[in-house]
This record gives structure tokens, sequence and C-alpha cells, in this order.
């Protein structure tokens, strides 16, 4: 069952066609996953082999071109009718001598002989080897660049995707909660994830949680200085800290969270970074409105976090949506990105750094007159006696 009705995707395939047109592309490549989701519904988490959306200017609907046994995944979750899914054998896959990139250019070359071709060019499934078979079966001699140009599609949500992001900001919102429970001294890191993966997974009453390739990040320490690290396994002791970092996902679109939980009483340096953090988050959030530029939030960000003596050298945000980051804007210094109305962003203060460590982050929706925070979670210093 596709996440939204047929309408929403054939307009996000005509507004893609136009972006096309723009730049002289007859037909596009689509090899990112989110992507093809976005134009299609297709949910087959399947990017560790060939496949692509084929776009092209004279076309309504896309086609989409899978290995053999992933058609069916399509044919449950796309809009598209099966006529236009296409399946390659499955003796190309793990083959040696075969690549599944011949019978995927033969299958191009027969939907369009224009040699104007835009190419996602640094997708996951899209390397060196693909462009040189694929080069054999088509005319890529004026092939486009075409990285990013759906990633600016996706920048404007529509009010369907909205309410996804919202769902997903209820279920977050529990799990984090369960996160902050969990932290206790003896409780082992792994029950606490897996606490708060039951969490994603089962959402409310009302919305249940979707899958995800990306795992709760959960890194613990005195204080806990690394990003992206998950549970160890580890129990939890006094005075330590645990960076907790979630996403709560209804059908692929995501609602990030971040808070940083303390077991023991927080020393006063982080009682500082707490403030610090929290006060360079609601610059950044107060500054986040129309017309604004993703540059105006972050310069907001640094006039006040700057003069607090502690260094942050990260972007404090980024375009949040199918997946997590969805590949648009960042709120850094250098975009110059202008927000509209239905933007979303993760707006993250993370510091990770050779003694501090600490993250706060809210999903935000750029709305009419202001920002709106998907999540309803404290903002409190978040301490377990």
């Amino acid at each position: 069952m596709p996440a939204f009705d047929q309408q929403e995707y054939r307009e996000r395939t005509a507004r893609l066609r136009q972006r096309m047109a723009e730049q002289d592309m007859d037909a596009m490549l689509v090899f990112n996953e989110a992507n093809m989701n976005y134009l299609t519904g297709y949910d087959g988490y399947s990017d560790y082999v060939p496949q692509l959306a084929l776009v092209s200017q004279d076309e309504e609907d896309p086609w989409l071109i899978l290995r053999e046994m992933d058609v069916a995944c399509a044919t449950v979750t796309s809009y598209l009718p099966r006529s236009r899914v296409l399946g390659y054998p499955e003796r190309y896959i793990g083959s040696s001598q075969r690549t599944p990139w011949r019978p995927i250019g033969d299958m191009i070359r027969e939907r369009t002989k224009s040699s104007h071709i835009g190419v996602e060019l640094t997708a996951k499934n899209f390397g060196v080897k693909a462009q040189t078979t694929l080069a054999q079966n088509l005319d890529l001699s004026e092939s486009i660049d075409a990285d990013g140009l759906i990633s600016t599609l996706k920048l404007l949500k529509s009010p369907a995707e909205i309410a996804y992001m919202e769902q997903a900001g209820k279920i977050v919102d529990r799990a984090m909660r369960v996160a902050r429970l969990g932290v206790a001294p003896g409780a082992r890191e792994c029950d606490v994830a897996a606490a708060v993966m039951h969490a994603l997974c089962t959402g409310t009453p009302k919305f249940p949680g979707h899958a995800s390739r990306i795992y709760p990040t959960m890194p613990t320490g005195r204080p806990a200085t690394a990003p992206h690290l998950k549970w160890s396994d580890a129990s939890y002791a006094m005075n330590c800290q645990t960076n907790f970092e979630l996403g709560a996902f209804r059908h692929r679109y995501c609602c990030a969270l971040s808070r940083t939980v303390f077991l023991g009483e927080p020393s006063p340096r982080s009682q500082h970074l707490h403030q610090a953090v929290l006060e360079g988050f609601l610059a950044a959030f107060e500054t986040m409105r129309p017309g604004i530029t993703c540059r105006d939030v972050d310069r907001a960000f640094r006039r006040t976090f700057n003069t607090r003596g502690v260094r942050k050298e990260s972007r404090i945000g980024y375009s949040l949506g199918i997946d997590w980051p969805d590949g648009g804007a960042s709120l850094q210094e250098d975009d110059d990105t202008v927000l509209r109305p239905n933007m979303t962003f993760h707006l993250i203060i993370g510091i990770w750094e050779k003694d501090d460590g600490y993250v706060f982050s809210e999903t935000v929706r750029v709305a009419e007159k202001g920002a709106k925070s998907l999540s309803s979670m404290s903002r409190d210093l978040l301490v377990n006696r």
C-alpha cells in the first residue's frame, strides 16, 4: 500500500520533469533509494544491489528497474502498475562473470534514445564499474550530473509528509522517555537500547513505528565525547552521561530528537554546557521563519553560543525527511538557502570535543510566522539520581 495517493507522487514527478527541462535533460536515472521512494513509494531497502527509477520527459510515470525478487516489493509498496516495474534475472546477482548493469542498460536503452540523460553520480550503488558498464550500452557522452536535483524538491514538505513527521514526533518523544528512565546503576546498555528500539517500533496506540537503517546512538562516558557510537557491552555506573540521538519513522519519514542524560550529579562544567547549548538552540530556533536564510540561523546561534567558552565547529542542523537527512540544505555559515513554510530541519547542537560532550536537538518545521518543534520533550537538564 503506497504511503501517499497517486496524485501526490505524480505531482512530485511533474516538478522533477520541470527541473530536468531547465537543465536540458530528456531522461534521468535515479539511483538513490530514498529518491526512488519519494517518486514512486517503492520501499525495498535493497540498494545493496543495482536498481533505479527511470524518469522520462515524455511519460507521466517513472519506470522502476529492480532485481527480479524485488519486483514483488514494488508491487506492494509503489503506486505504479505492474507493467512499469521491470526485473532483471536473479542469475546476475552475486556473479563474478555477469553484472546486472548490462540488462539494466538494455532496459534503459529500449525506453530512451537520448544522450541528454541526468545521472545521480554519487549514489551508493553506482560506482565506477556501474558507470563503465552502462556507458557500453548507453550514449552517456552528454550525460548531466543530477546529484542533488531531487533533494531540492524534497526540501518543501506536503501536508501529508508533515503529518507523518508529526506522528513520528510523538513516537520519538515516547522513545526518549524510555531511554531516560532506563539509565540506572547496573542496567546494561544493550537492554536500554532494546527498550528504545521496541518503543520506536511499536510507536503509539494510534501510530506504529516503521523501519530505519539508522540505529539509536547512545555513547556513554565521563563525559561522552564521540558522536555516533551505539551501545556497548557495559552496564551503567554512577557519574556518567549518555548522549541519546534517536529517530522515529513513519513510512520512512523521520523525526529526530537528542538529549543528554546524566546518571548522578552533573559537574559544574556539564551544567554550563547545558545552559550554553540551550541558549544557542533557542537563539537559532527563534530566528527560523520564512525569508531567513540558513546562514542567518547559524549566525544567530553563533552570536549567542560563541560567548560561552565552548568550542563547536560542526553545523547546527540539516534538512530532514526520508531516511533522516534528505540531502537538502544545511544550517551553516555558507548556505544561503532561504527558509520557506513546511521546510523541516533537524536542529542539533552537538558538542563532541576532547573534554566536552553534550547533545541537544529537536526536529523543527518552518511555519508561516516562525518555527514549530515536533517534540514536546522537556528541555530541562536531565538527571537521574
